[in-house]
C-alpha cells in the first residue's frame, strides 16, 4: 500500500503538468485559428473567450489521455533512471505489480472521461456550434483585396485589380448590382468607411445596364464621379438551435438517430453514410477515453526501458505515440465517415496496435 501511495505521487504532478500544457497548446491553436475566422466581423471580446470556452470540452478530451502517457513515462522513467526499479527487484517484487496503482487510476479516469463525453461534450459542441453560425453570420466591416471577388453585401458583388491599403485606392473595378442586373466599370476610386457605411467613390467609368423586361434594349452611360453607399449591418443576434448533429449528441441519441434514419429511410448509400458518420462518433466517445488504459499498459514496461526521466524524456517519447494516435484517429474518422472502413475499426485501430505493444512489453518485462 505505500509503494502503490508512493508510485501514485509520482504521477500527480506530471500529470497535471502536461494536461495543463498540452490544453494550453491546443487553446492557443484554436485561438489562432479563431482569429483568422472572425477579424473584422466586430465581434466583442467576450464572444471570443466563449467561443474558447466552448471548445474546452473538446480538447481536455484529447489531452487527458496524452497526460496519461506523459505521467506514466515521467513517473517511471525517473524510478528506472534512478534504479528505483532495480531495487525492487533486488527485494524479489515484479515490478510490474507496480502497474497496478496507476492501471486502476486510468480505469477511473477513463470512467469519468466517458461520463464526459456523453454529458458535458455534446451540450458544448451544441452551444458551440450555435455560436458559430452566428458570427459567420454577422456582416464583416468591409475589407477589401485585390483579386478577391467580395459577397458581404446583399445587393452588390465587389472585384478590384489592385489595392492600395494605405490610401484606401482601389484600380480596375467591377461592381455588380444583382437585383438590377447593372454593371459599374471604373479604372480607379477610393474607399472609405464611416460609421455603419462604405463610401466606395469611383473616378471615370462605365454604367452597363439591360433593360429587365426586355433583353434586346442595352444602355450604357459614363461618369467622371460616381459614389455608391454600403450599408454595413453590425448587429450580432444569438439564435438557439434545436437540431443537433452528431457531435452534439449522447451515444443515446446517437442510437436513437441511427434507428430513426433506418426506420424511416430508403436504403441507399446516401442513408449507409449518414449512419456511418454516426457510428463512427459513437465509437469515438468510448475509444478515447479507454486509451487511458492503453497508454497506462504501453507506457509503464517503455518507461522501464528506455530509463530517461524529466520532462523531455516523458514528452520526446510521448510525442511520437501522440502523433500516431492523432493520424489514425484522423485519418480512421474519414474513411469510418465514407464507409470505407467499418466505424469500429476507425476508431479503435489505434486502440488495438498500442495495446498489443503494450501486452508484448509487459510479457517481454517479466
Amino acid at each position: 500500500m505505500i509503494l502503490a501511495r508512493y508510485i501514485l505521487r509520482e504521477h500527480i504532478v506530471p500529470f497535471f503538468f502536461g494536461l495543463l500544457l498540452l490544453t494550453t497548446i491546443l487553446i492557443m491553436n484554436k485561438l489562432f485559428i479563431s482569429i483568422w475566422s472572425i477579424v473584422g466581423r466586430g465581434v466583442p471580446g467576450n464572444l471570443v473567450i466563449s467561443l474558447l470556452w466552448l471548445s474546452l470540452p473538446s480538447i481536455i478530451t484529447l489531452t487527458v489521455p496524452m497526460a496519461v502517457l506523459v505521467s506514466v513515462l515521467m513517473a517511471f522513467g525517473r524510478l528506472s533512471a534512478d534504479l528505483e526499479i532495480v531495487a525492487i527487484k533486488v527485494a524479489g517484487l515484479n515490478p510490474l505489480k507496480l502497474i497496478i496503482s496507476p492501471l486502476v487510476l486510468s480505469l477511473l479516469l477513463t470512467l469519468t472521461m466517458i461520463w464526459f463525453n456523453n454529458h458535458i461534450l455534446p451540450d458544448a459542441n451544441h452551444r458551440l456550434k450555435n455560436l458559430t453560425i452566428d458570427i459567420s453570420q454577422k456582416k464583416p466591416a468591409f475589407r477589401i483585396s485585390a483579386m478577391t471577388l467580395i459577397r458581404d453585401f446583399e445587393d452588390y458583388d465587389i472585384l478590384a485589380r489592385d489595392v492600395d491599403h494605405r490610401t484606401g485606392k482601389i484600380y480596375d473595378v467591377t461592381i455588380t448590382e444583382k437585383d438590377e442586373g447593372r454593371m459599374i466599370i471604373s479604372q480607379k476610386g477610393t474607399v472609405d468607411t464611416r460609421g455603419d457605411a462604405v463610401y466606395i467613390h469611383l473616378l471615370g467609368g462605365e454604367i452597363h445596364e439591360t433593360d429587365p423586361y426586355d433583353a434586346t434594349k442595352y444602355r450604357k452611360v459614363t461618369f467622371k464621379e460616381h459614389t455608391i453607399v454600403l450599408p454595413v449591418d453590425t448587429a450580432f443576434i444569438r439564435k438557439e438551435r434545436s437540431y443537433r448533429g452528431e457531435r452534439e449528441l449522447s451515444a443515446e441519441g446517437l442510437r436513437d438517430r441511427i434507428y430513426q434514419i433506418r426506420r424511416k429511410s430508403p436504403t441507399s448509400p446516401a442513408r449507409e453514410r449518414s449512419i456511418a458518420r454516426l457510428k463512427v462518433e459513437y465509437h469515438k466517445k468510448f475509444a478515447i477515453p479507454i486509451s487511458c488504459v492503453i497508454f497506462t499498459i504501453m507506457g509503464v514496461p517503455l518507461a522501464m526501458k528506455i530509463r530517461r526521466k524529466g520532462i523531455t524524456g516523458g514528452f520526446g517519447v510521448s510525442l511520437l505515440f501522440f502523433m500516431f494516435y492523432y493520424i489514425c484517429l484522423i485519418g480512421g474518422e474519414k474513411l469510418g465517415d465514407r464507409a470505407v472502413i467499418p466505424a469500429w475499426l476507425s476508431m479503435w485501430f489505434a486502440n488495438i496496435v498500442l495495446g498489443t505493444i503494450g501486452l508484448i512489453l509487459c510479457i517481454r518485462s517479466k
